[in-house]
């Protein structure tokens, strides 16, 4: 047998003696090892301890030894076992008890203190042979030796002993010490494994929601609340509440399975004998005679082992389909894994499990091969028809633990799941989205948030499960009553779904209206809110109001044009429930009623586009004088500003209609006035060639290398090519790389379908929406006022802005300079900008939102983002030109350091600082990374390492959460652009509101475009006289007192 120093590591032949040992058919073969030599730890009970003496240090016992102490170390080093040997090299003593006995006490024999703990809280010899196993490992994994195969195959060896030992063993402190180190083993993208000690905050909040923290655990409460009760008097009298535990003596009782120090603990608390008992989530209703039991784990972690942290291994991998070593069999941890999600008894190990596997499964490169997809698609089926069928937790041996606690916790686990959907079948998919459903009825809010947040992911990832069951889902958010803080997740997924039409092509009526229902529930909630509730967010209030009204926005346009009157009664109605108590409806429900009117008959656009046909009209070539023919007027009527232009001897008219949801512009001709031709006086040579423009006058779409040698806005450079015969479409196709670049036009004038209702003309030049005041026109004569006005109010643009500032990191960058300086990225970082947005040409853009951005020093070229009711301009800084001189900058920063929200594409290998960029703008960083580790591969276009994404929120101190994303979502490639589109949008609306409330501090409203035009106009209208009062009709009567009401020579 060979000694214990030969076999420490601190040996040079300790590697080759341990070998021997474990590969010796004689001594120990493989067989024995894993068959009697584990048992050792599978069979021993986790409360025995190490004796306070230590023993010689030739006398090395073995934990299958009788209780009995033995002095006689011939006879040991017979019955020495290779697991006491590897308790002996972590302890350095003996791991035998003490030689005297203690009877058990009889069942109704409960001693009020308990007895007191050893002087040195020495682990159970369980933990330490463990450990000892663990750290051999480590040492044959992560240092040179692991090149050697002899090596890998004895890793794996003991490897195989550590997946025994969770499943089998009795003691569930040598369970929890093999998951400990089992559940932090990490892949890189090479494959390699490593070990990572530290616990993400996604490992934290769960681990808080079940009181396993050192600040909020239930055996952990302030010092300086602790009372003293009194002692029940007679037997029948049940127990009260106890005071919770010190922290201390908390600690002391984790090590010690139930001994406290020699000190009188607060309460009449007994030690628990059963290796099974835990501390409940809750607090029971009725007082029971349970005694708390202190958890075996909690956060932040002490690990009893010695492991190389973030040490890669050179030789042992995960996967390798080409090597023909070995490799670590994660198929066979899966299946121990959900032989614990199925059948598991102690809340301590599933707890550890449920908490810790969700960032684990995340590291997808540490799960492939087709036997761990099959493992994947095991534990699919196990979390799912255990939270449907209620069986999931069952089997826990502490009756105080509620199965609803563990399904609150595999909601999360699901939840990355979804990343791996092609391990999964059709109706595995459809199973995954109806056991979310299943969580929105759960009542607790952390689980309704985590399955809102899944399937939000759900919608872009399995949208044939969702399109089958996103009525259903509906159904169920219209019946939870919330507030902000749950208010903000709902709507979230609604207006993310919202922009994926094949969700909802099969709507009925019914569910367009559970969406509307849903969407201006809140409203209602918001106007009975008191303004100094403390428990409410005002900026997240405000965020959610005005998030409603986008929801209902969003999914109007999702209407086809012929069913969008059906729903405006019901829509009118909910709006005006929500102002129920007010005399007149407030400022953002006006500016709702004013933009139904202007989509419910038309999808035309709220802005004109510049047009060459009403340039030739309006502005004549080779007129002297165009004002001498050219007239104008105009009223204010409602919250409308209507100004009429007429050409008198053309017979054009030209009506503008400034109104807060837009601005809308229409030219007809009066057929009355004949046209004039040639050979009469002062001839009309240019309405019939103009008029053969107007299907030119679309923006043209132009590849980014066309040349610039003509001027587009060259009226008779148009005209000419009129008559030069027939146009020929010269629209090129898209560039493989940059796709379009729109110029010259409006970002609203994109290709769609454009419909007009006759009942759109009418309402744009009605008061509406104020019909039940009849006010009358009111003319404005100063028409020099109306000009610069109305050059004021066109400068408030007609949808939202936004902008995002857009960071590549490349690998090994972690500086805020060399962030910037960089002038491209990964392959993958380039479709993802390209399914961003629209490539657009800033030099030539008439009506777009640049953000900021000049053409002549931030680049011609950017990425943008529009619809009918918003915009985004991303500030890229890879397409920002790198001044040689500007060594920090300073341009690039200027954009983005201004920007709220950014979105950092993070290949450095290292996790992004929310600081990096130092600017006192630090709201929001929406970080995309891969989801395995290592910067080797970053610029590598392998579609396998560029399949999925891991995406995070970082959030500003005092802002609350408001994504849905959670902690962290991992998501495909292809499903990335439309997601971080629709989550950057909703970033900067919240992160506006949190500035503009200056963090929350002060109660102020944040205005939306609209309502800002809104107020505009009013205050206008303030200013026009109003129409003169109808005069005295006590001296006449009858019909005579109509006659000012007939003079129309007053107003128009």
């Amino acid at each position: 047998m060979s000694e214990q120093h030969d076999l420490s590591p601190t040996s040079p032949d300790w590697l080759s003696n341990w070998s021997n040992l474990l590969g010796n058919s004689k001594e120990d073969d493989g067989h024995q090892l894993e068959e009697d030599d584990t048992s050792s730890i599978i069979t021993s009970d986790h409360t025995q301890a190490y004796s306070p003496t230590p023993p010689p240090t030739s006398a090395i016992s073995s934990p299958n030894l009788s209780r009995t102490q033995s002095e006689a170390s011939n006879d040991v080093e017979k019955n020495t076992s290779i697991m006491s040997i590897i308790s002996s090299l972590t302890t350095g003593h003996s791991s035998r008890s003490q030689s005297h006995s203690v009877p058990p006490p009889a069942a109704d024999d409960v001693p009020d203190e308990p007895p007191p703990l050893p002087t040195n809280n020495v682990p159970p010899r369980v933990v330490t042979a463990t450990s000892a196993l663990i750290s051999i490992f480590g040492q044959l994994t992560f240092t040179p030796l692991a090149l050697q195969p002899s090596t890998i195959t004895l890793a794996i060896r003991i490897y195989h002993i550590l997946l025994r030992l969770v499943k089998d063993a009795k003691s569930p402190r040598a369970r929890l010490t093999a998951l400990q180190f089992l559940m932090h083993i990490r892949a890189d993208r090479n494959h390699r494994l490593y070990f990572v000690s530290d616990n993400p905050s996604h490992v934290v909040m769960l681990s808080r929601l079940i009181h396993r923290t050192s600040t909020d655990s239930p055996l952990s409460a302030s010092r300086d609340n602790l009372s003293v009760e009194r002692e029940p008097t007679s037997p029948t009298e049940t127990r009260r509440p106890r005071p919770l535990v010190p922290l201390r003596e908390r600690d002391e009782r984790a090590l010690s399975r139930g001994r406290t120090s020699g000190k009188k603990p607060t309460g009449n608390l007994a030690t628990s004998r059963s290796g099974s008992r835990v501390a409940s989530t809750t607090l029971p209703r009725n007082p029971i005679n349970l005694k708390p039991h202190p958890p075996l784990w909690r956060i932040p972690e002490t690990y009893p082992f010695d492991v190389p942290d973030l040490v890669q291994s050179e030789g042992l991998v995960s996967y390798d389909p080409d090597s023909p070593l070995e490799q670590l069999p994660a198929s066979q941890y899966l299946a121990v894994i959900n032989d614990i999600l199925e059948h598991e008894t102690n809340w301590d190990v599933l707890s550890y499990v449920l908490c810790h596997l969700p960032v684990q499964l995340a590291n997808k490169h540490l799960f492939c091969g087709t036997k761990a997809r099959a493992g994947i698609s095991r534990m699919l089926t196990v979390i799912c028809t255990g939270i449907l069928n209620g069986d999931m937790a069952t089997h826990l041996e502490d009756p105080t633990i509620k199965p609803r606690d563990a399904h609150g916790l595999a909601y999360h686990t699901l939840s990355v799941l979804i990343s791996f959907r092609r391990c999964f079948e059709l109706k595995q998919c459809h199973l995954l989205v109806e056991v979310f459903l299943t969580g929105l009825s759960s009542g607790q809010f952390s689980t309704i948030k985590c399955c809102l947040h899944a399937l939000s992911l759900a919608a872009v990832e399995l949208q044939s499960s969702m399109t089958k069951l996103l009525p259903r889902v509906l159904e169920m958010l219209s019946q939870i009553m919330s507030g902000a803080n749950m208010a903000v997740h709902i709507l979230g997924f609604l207006f993310l779904i919202g922009a994926i039409p094949p969700l909802y092509t099969n709507f009925t009526e019914n569910d367009y209206k559970m969406v509307f229902g849903v969407a201006l529930q809140y409203l209602q909630h918001y106007n009975r809110l008191k303004t100094d509730d403390p428990n409410t967010s005002w900026a997240l209030s405000q965020h959610v109001r005005i998030l409603s009204y986008t929801v209902v926005y969003v999914w109007f346009l999702a209407l086809q044009l012929v069913d969008r009157p059906k729903h405006i009664p019901y829509i009118t109605r909910q709006l005006l429930l929500a102002n129920e108590g007010n005399d007149e409806p407030d400022d953002p429900t006006e500016v709702c009623f004013d933009w139904l009117a202007r989509y419910t008959y038309a999808s035309a656009d709220p802005r004109p586009a510049p047009s060459v046909f009403n340039d030739i009209v309006m502005n004549p070539p080779g007129e002297k004088d165009t004002h001498a023919v050219l007239s104008e007027k105009t009223w204010v009527y409602g919250y409308s500003l209507i100004t009429i232009r007429t050409l008198s001897r053309r017979g054009w008219v030209e009506v503008l209609c400034r109104r807060p949801s837009g601005y809308t512009k229409f030219l007809c001709r009066v057929e009355n006035v004949p046209l004039v031709g040639a050979g009469d006086v002062d001839p009309d040579l240019f309405s019939v060639p103009a008029s053969l423009t107007m299907e030119r006058a679309p923006a043209k779409v132009r590849s980014v290398d066309c040349e610039e040698g003509k001027e587009d806005g060259s009226v008779d450079a148009e005209v000419r090519e009129i008559f030069n015969g027939a146009v020929v479409d010269d629209t090129p196709r898209p560039n493989p790389v940059t796709g379009y670049v729109w110029s010259g036009t409006a970002p609203s004038q994109r290709r769609k379908d454009v419909s007009v209702d006759p009942s759109f003309f009418a309402l744009q030049l009605s008061a509406y929406p104020d019909r039940t005041n009849t006010s009358h026109f009111r003319a404005v004569v100063d028409n020099a006022l109306v000009k610069k006005y109305t050059a004021n109010l066109d400068r408030i643009p007609v949808i939202d802005t936004h902008k995002v500032g857009i960071l590549y990191v490349a690998p090994g960058q972690t500086e805020e300079a060399e962030i910037l300086r960089n002038t491209h990225g990964s392959p993958a970082y380039t479709r993802f900008l390209e399914g961003l947005g629209r490539l657009i040409n800033l030099r030539d853009q008439l009506d777009v939102y640049a953000g900021g951005l000049d053409p002549d020093e931030d680049g011609e070229y950017a990425y943008a983002w529009w619809d009918d009711i918003g915009q985004v301009l991303y500030h890229t800084a890879t397409m920002m030109p790198t001044v040689q001189h500007d060594s920090l900058c300073t341009n690039k920063k200027r954009h983005i350091g201004n920007d709220y929200v950014r979105i950092v594409w993070n290949d450095s290998g290292h996790p992004y600082r929310f600081d990096t960029l130092a600017t006192q703008f630090q709201f929001v960083n929406i970080v995309i990374e891969p989801h395995s580790s290592g910067a080797i591969a970053a610029f590598s276009n392998n579609l396998h390492e560029n399949e999925y994404f891991k995406l995070t929120v970082q959030r500003a101190n005092r802002m609350t959460e408001f994504a849905p994303v959670g902690h962290f979502k991992v998501i495909s490639a292809e499903s990335l652009p439309l997601f971080v589109r629709q989550l950057s949008r909703l970033a900067d609306w919240f992160a506006s509101v949190f500035a503009h409330t200056q963090q929350d501090t002060v109660p102020v409203e944040m205005k939306t475009n609209w309502r800002t035009r809104l107020e505009s106009i009013r205050r206008f209208k303030n200013q026009v006289p109003p129409a003169p009062e109808s005069p005295s009709t006590d001296s006449q009567g009858g019909i005579m007192n109509l006659e000012f009401a007939r003079d129309f020579t007053t107003v128009f």
